[in-house]
């Protein structure tokens, strides 16, 4: 008969009993990389199922519970850049039991979200500006005489954003902020850029600090005049320092440097940040992480596995940034002077494939949206055809020179703006629903909105031999087919501009006039609409400025008559609803009709709190439409 195992089974932890970090720090140390374990299990099984940022969270789970550990939040401010890193921060301060809600309209946030919680000392989604908000946090603190901690994570590769060191030459060395400097070479792609490259070498030594401090622990205790002596060495000992194991960047700007340490060994990560703690200054502790970690697939491929999709859902063959990628690819074999350029998108913004073909043609600068645009800039103004590929709501940060560099000096940069629209999963800080707006207002500039594959392509041949600077914008989607059936039976795309689905000598009661990827609520509302007898024709308009050309276009398909609705997935304020409203009321003057209205994204961000459609939250959706039809 066989003996049973007298040895006791330990259960695992239940992370929905983490409500607070005291849960976390009333744990023994020695189940820390047993938790984290079943930390990286659980994000395994709930984001592979709800889609998310996987590689990157699997990469600071040891990190994320030796801060909760050492650091009191949420009296001691704890801030991560991009806030993509945070979901063992969520674990931790009480939302595991939210993680089937990931980043569902309404559900548990995809980034730090200050409405979410407390312990969201900062809310994020964009990157590089951890240390600047960091620096803000701990300059308040020093003002109110408060006794906190302040501490931003930041990875290496958005270091590569100005921002981070236009906060870096503003911090004071006696502040106590904390920098951790989480190093795993990615930021979606690989890293670039002579920084990259920098952090990958830089080291400090564990001779000379060993030896630092044993030098100031001999002298101290020498009586009167000890401190004294040590305070007369600290220069000496610089000079020695720099001599033999030269100093870093970071030292330099007046940071104590501590590392680099193997981020991913709980027990070493905990003592260099209680080392940093009791500097009671500014200190860079810089950990060395892997991307990926403790799942073989993501650890393999961190890009691809940087964001999942649902497991319910699969990537189409073709997107609008695919097609945009594969296009430019063709341009660029008849245009010798055709360049692309990301910042840190070169996957999400599908030009991998321009990348391996004219690698000598491609520039991802690194998240520097601002650089970008000046860069593309400069290369116009040299005779090239810039290309510069962007996220909608990365795009805002480069609109200074926009207007500045580009639009001013009449540059023929082409701006080719991805996910454009609203951003389903990440929410707000990802809504494209600006640009229409702050671009309407940019003299020199003309503005494109394709809503299929073929004009997309059309207005790519047409934009690059273009002299002035164009803006095309797409969603972060494949077309409906409906649209090139019923818009362009004949294929013509390349007389993209304005199209309807009706003839102008069939004049229609209400006509829906609108752009982009919003037009597929619009097809949606018009099948009811009619199966309910009511007259109802599209115009879809896909170039959007000069409005005062599109509004000519779009006058003979209305009549005084007409009930207009204009759509638009975009803020309303400053949208291309107004300010086609406005230049056909300009054209048309007493036969504009009295009867029209705006159904666009009032004045807010777009950010339910409670699971909804989006659409139908924002007052767009096919439901909202009908609503409005006569």
């Amino acid at each position: 008969m066989k003996r049973k195992d007298s040895r006791v089974q330990k259960q695992p932890h239940d992370l929905t009993k983490l409500h607070t970090p005291a849960d976390l720090r009333a744990l023994p140390e020695k189940e820390m990389p047993v938790l984290a374990e079943e930390i990286r299990q659980f994000l395994i099984e709930k984001v592979t199922k709800t889609g998310g940022h996987l590689a990157s969270n699997l990469g600071v789970v040891e990190l994320s519970l030796a801060l909760h550990r050492v650091f009191d939040a949420p009296n001691d401010h704890i801030i991560w850049d991009v806030g993509h890193q945070s979901y063992i921060h969520k674990i931790i301060t009480g939302r595991a039991d939210r993680f089937d809600e990931l980043r569902k309209v309404g559900g548990l946030c995809g980034f730090t979200n200050r409405t979410e919680s407390e312990y969201d000392a900062f809310g994020a989604g964009h990157s590089s500006t951890s240390v600047s908000a960091a620096l803000g946090f701990a300059t308040a603190d020093k003002i109110a005489g408060k006794d906190a901690y302040t501490i931003a994570i930041i990875g290496d590769g958005a270091f590569t954003g100005g921002m981070v060191h236009e906060a870096l030459n503003n911090c004071a060395p006696d502040l106590p902020l904390i920098i951790v400097l989480n190093e795993n070479e990615m930021s979606i792609s690989r890293n670039t850029g002579a920084f990259a490259q920098y952090i990958a070498k830089i080291r400090s030594s564990r001779h000379y600090l060993r030896t630092k401090n044993r030098t100031k622990a001999v002298l101290s205790r020498i009586p009167l005049i000890g401190r004294g002596l040590y305070a007369a060495t600290k220069g000496f000992t610089r000079f020695i320092k720099r001599r033999l194991y030269r100093s870093n960047y970071f030292e330099e700007l007046g940071f104590l440097y501590l590392g680099p340490e193997d981020g991913n060994d709980y027990e070493r990560t905990e003592r260099i940040l209680r080392q940093a703690k009791e500097r009671h200054g500014a200190v860079i502790v810089h950990l060395k992480t892997k991307k990926g970690k403790g799942y073989l697939p993501a650890e393999n491929d961190p890009s691809h596995f940087h964001s999942t999709r649902p497991c319910q859902t699969s990537p189409s063959e073709e997107t609008f940034h695919s097609v945009f990628g594969n296009e430019l690819v063709s341009l660029a074999k008849e245009h010798d002077k055709i360049c692309a350029i990301t910042a840190a998108m070169g996957l999400g913004c599908g030009l991998d494939a321009f990348r391996d073909a004219y690698p000598e043609r491609f520039f991802d600068v690194g998240i520097a949206e601002e650089h970008a645009a000046t860069f593309a800039a400069g290369m116009a103004a040299d005779g090239m055809i810039p290309c510069f590929a962007v996220y909608s709501t990365f795009l805002q940060r480069a609109y200074d020179s926009v207007v500045h560099d580009i639009a001013l000096q009449n540059l023929p940069v082409k701006l080719f703006i991805d996910r454009a629209g609203l951003a389903h999963s990440d929410g707000a800080t990802h809504h494209g629903i600006f640009d229409v707006s702050f671009l309407s207002a940019i003299p020199n500039l003309q503005l494109y909105a394709p809503a299929c594959y073929g004009t997309l392509r059309a207005m790519m041949k047409d934009v690059i031999c273009t002299d002035a600077p164009c803006a095309v914008r797409y969603p972060n989607a494949g077309e409906d087919g409906r649209v090139a059936s019923l818009f362009y039976p004949d294929g013509d795309f390349e007389n993209y501009g304005v199209r309807s689905d009706f003839a102008t000598n069939v004049p229609k009661k209400n006509v829906i006039i609108t752009y982009g990827n919003i037009i597929k609520e619009a097809l949606d509302a018009k099948e009811k609409a009619e199966q309910n007898g009511l007259s109802v024709g599209i115009l879809l308009v896909e170039t959007l400025k000069p409005y005062e050309a599109t509004a000519k276009k779009i006058a003979p398909y209305i009549t005084h008559n007409t009930h207009i609705l204009f759509l638009e997935e975009g803020i309303e304020h400053g949208g291309a609803a107004s300010l086609t409203a406005l230049a056909l009321r300009e054209l048309m003057k007493d036969d504009f009709p009295t009867d029209y209205r705006i159904l666009a994204i009032k004045d807010h961000f777009a950010s339910p709190t409670e699971k909804t459609n989006l659409y139908r939250y924002c007052g767009i959706s096919a439901t909202d439409i009908l609503e409005n039809l006569i």
